[in-house]
């Protein structure tokens, strides 16, 4: 019963944080039917502008005062900007609910994987992380053609009802069948049970220890230091952890590079080959194809993670990188693929269209195995570092499809794809360096528990 809970939590956890990512993406498709003049980049990077923010509370709060308590209210507030996106009579307000939308929208994304390290052990967490890794980019993959046939067949307004529905039900999915995840939070609310049953005033829980042990500081400054704490924590682990900040960096390009490719697509597919609207975003499927395949792929890593954990007779979060190992390598093949096979008018267009499936499977891999071995890492400080892993991976998300199609315009498909690839490669040791001397790194940080 409660391995069905657990499992319970993880579709839930992973049908929320799809969410997010759907939106993103579908506003992209939906952008060239807006009549105001809406520039796709702009609406996708507004979003996405809007993640950057939020984890940086979304994250600490929910170390406070719990998950569910997060997830509800920024649910709502996600589920209201998006509907108010349906109604902008103006491309200034629609930009301004699209940030606010990527603000609350955030909410799921940072806690999940907190939600993932809360009610799995280090041997099934990579398997769980698997369903959180296929909806982070099924989500994007998926958005634009949604976005694209909802406002041919109907109108660009209908993109955005269609994400609030499927938003609804999420949320009231959220409500009625989340429950408290973070342990600190279950205990004080256990102790406070408990005194109240047994009447006896010693039964306290450690946050309670701690709160008490702050009550004789007066209020404002009890208060001043409570949001330093919880709010600086990210920023201060992004830039003192170098495992925080290279995974950061690594999964941030990844990242950057999924969002750019909702530029680049309509170039290579529209431009070059010609396909009509709506037809020009069914290549974006290719990705979701690649991220349905990086199933049995993130399977077949996490067996081989249970037989090293069984021969070494324990577990250490290094054990998680190999996928991330060759979800690099991955992801510079399928950029050559596209930028080669891409260019010319005259090669077939599911060619090019392809090269989004080994995007899709690096993408996955390289997600699940960072992620779960971030969560590891650091453990009760792990939605800290999440948080501050999503804030700058929004960033090249949001940077990314502003510069896409005048570097494409002015280097060639071919060689702008070249050139990205190149950044890639230049990343590709960060999992392979941290296998071999992230014990010891991890042993001078004042985050991670100690091994």
């Amino acid at each position: 019963m409660f391995l069905l809970c657990r499992q319970s939590l993880d579709y839930l956890a992973s049908g929320a944080i799809s969410d997010g990512p759907l939106s993103s993406s579908a506003a992209s498709g939906a952008s060239p039917f807006i009549p105001y003049g809406g520039n796709s980049a702009l609406v996708l990077s507004l979003f996405l502008l809007g993640y950057v923010a939020g984890p940086f509370i979304a994250a600490p709060l929910s170390e406070a005062y719990g998950r569910r308590p997060v997830f509800i209210w920024g649910g709502l507030a996600f589920l209201i900007f998006t509907g108010a996106c349906a109604g902008a009579q103006s491309l200034t307000s629609l930009l301004a609910l699209r940030f606010f939308s990527g603000f609350f929208g955030s909410v799921p994304t940072t806690n999940s994987g907190a939600v993932c390290g809360d009610v799995w052990n280090a041997r099934d967490r990579g398997t769980a992380m698997a369903f959180y890794s296929v909806a982070t980019f099924a989500g994007p993959a998926l958005g634009p053609t949604i976005g694209s046939f909802a406002s041919i067949q109907w109108n660009w307004r209908a993109c955005f009802i269609i994400l609030t529905i499927v938003q609804a039900v999420t949320f009231l999915l959220t409500v009625f069948a989340c429950r408290e995840t973070y342990a600190p939070v279950i205990l004080s609310r256990l102790a406070a049970e408990l005194r109240t049953e047994l009447g006896d005033e010693r039964l306290v829980s450690r946050l309670e220890l701690e709160e008490r042990a702050s009550r004789g500081t007066p209020r404002a400054e009890r208060l001043q230091r409570e949001l330093v704490r919880i709010f600086r924590t990210p920023f201060v682990m992004l830039f003192t952890e170098s495992i925080v900040s290279c995974i950061t960096a690594f999964i941030s390009l990844v990242y950057g590079l999924v969002y750019l490719t909702f530029e680049v697509y309509p170039l290579v597919f529209a431009e070059v080959h010609d396909l009509q609207p709506g037809y020009s975003s069914l290549p974006f499927l290719s990705t979701l194809i690649g991220a349905i395949i990086s199933v049995p792929v993130t399977l077949y890593f996490q067996q081989l993670y249970v037989r090293e954990m069984k021969l070494k007779g324990g577990h250490n979060p290094e054990m998680r990188l190999p996928p991330a190992q060759f979800g690099g390598i991955l992801t510079v093949i399928s950029f050559l693929w596209l930028g080669w096979s891409g260019y010319k008018p005259s090669t077939p267009w599911i060619v090019p269209a392809l090269a989004g499936v080994p995007q899709g499977i690096a993408s996955v891999c390289i997600f699940r195995a960072l992620q779960t071995y971030m969560i590891d890492a650091y453990e009760r400080n792990a939605a800290s570092a999440i948080a501050a892993n999503v804030v700058v991976r929004s960033i090249a998300g949001a940077i990314f499809p502003i510069f896409a199609q005048p570097m494409f315009k002015k280097l060639g498909i071919q060689w702008a794809c070249t050139l990205l690839a190149g950044l890639m490669l230049l990343l590709v040791p960060v999992p392979f360096i941290f296998d071999r001397y992230g014990p010891r790194i991890r042993r001078n940080s004042r985050f991670a528990p100690g091994r």
